[in-house]
C-alpha cells in the first residue's frame, strides 16, 4: 500500500495488516494509546479479519488510516471506510482521534483529506457517517465537511455527503 493522502498538517498512511495486527495484539508505538478505546479495538480486530479475506488491492478501503501529525509525527488518530462503497457508491466512514488532540481541527482535516481520497474513485458517490446523538464534537465535524443530516438510522444521526459531478 503505497497511497497516502497529505494535509496542511497531518499525513494519513493506510495501515498495513501487519501494523493492524500489532494494534490488536497491543504491541503498537505508533498509535497515541488514548485513541484505543475499546470501541476502536474490536473495530480493528473486525477490520484485521476482513483484510485477511479481501484482496490486496482493497485493502486501503478497508483498514484504518493513520493519521500522523507532520510536525511530530505522532500517530494522533485513525479514520477510514467500513468496506467497499455500497450499491449506491457510498462508503461508511468511522473516525477517532487521541483524547489530548481533539478540539484542535486535526479531526476535520483529516476527513476533509479522506473525502478527497475517495473523490479520485469515479465508482464513489460520496460517504456517510452514523454519529450517536450526544457526540457533539463528531457532529461538528460531520457539518464542517460539507456533509448533510439525513435522518435517524439505526439509532444513531446519519450523515450524508455526495460527490456532486462538475
Amino acid at each position: 500500500m503505497n497511497e497516502k493522502v497529505e494535509c496542511k498538517r497531518i499525513i494519513l498512511k493506510p495501515l498495513t495488516p501487519e501494523e493492524m495486527g500489532r494494534i490488536a495484539e497491543g504491541s503498537q508505538d505508533f498509535l497515541e494509546p488514548s485513541m484505543l478505546s475499546a470501541e476502536i479495538l474490536a473495530a480493528v480486530a473486525y477490520k484485521r479479519e476482513l483484510l485477511r479475506r479481501t484482496p490486496p488491492e482493497a485493502h486501503p478501503w478497508i483498514t484504518y488510516w493513520r493519521m500522523e501529525e507532520k510536525e511530530s509525527g505522532r500517530g494522533i488518530g485513525v479514520i477510514g471506510g467500513k468496506s467497499l462503497p455500497d450499491a449506491q457508491g457510498y462508503v461508511e466512514i468511522g473516525y477517532a482521534v487521541a483524547k489530548e488532540d481533539r478540539n484542535r481541527g486535526f479531526m476535520t482535516e483529516a476527513l476533509c483529506g479522506f473525502l478527497d481520497w475517495l473523490y479520485a474513485y469515479p465508482f464513489c458517490s460520496g460517504a456517510f457517517l452514523l454519529i450517536r446523538k450526544e457526540n457533539a464534537s463528531s457532529l461538528r465535524v460531520a457539518e464542517k465537511c460539507g456533509f448533510s443530516y439525513a435522518g435517524m438510522e439505526e439509532g444513531y444521526r446519519a450523515y450524508r455527503y455526495s460527490f456532486e459531478p462538475c
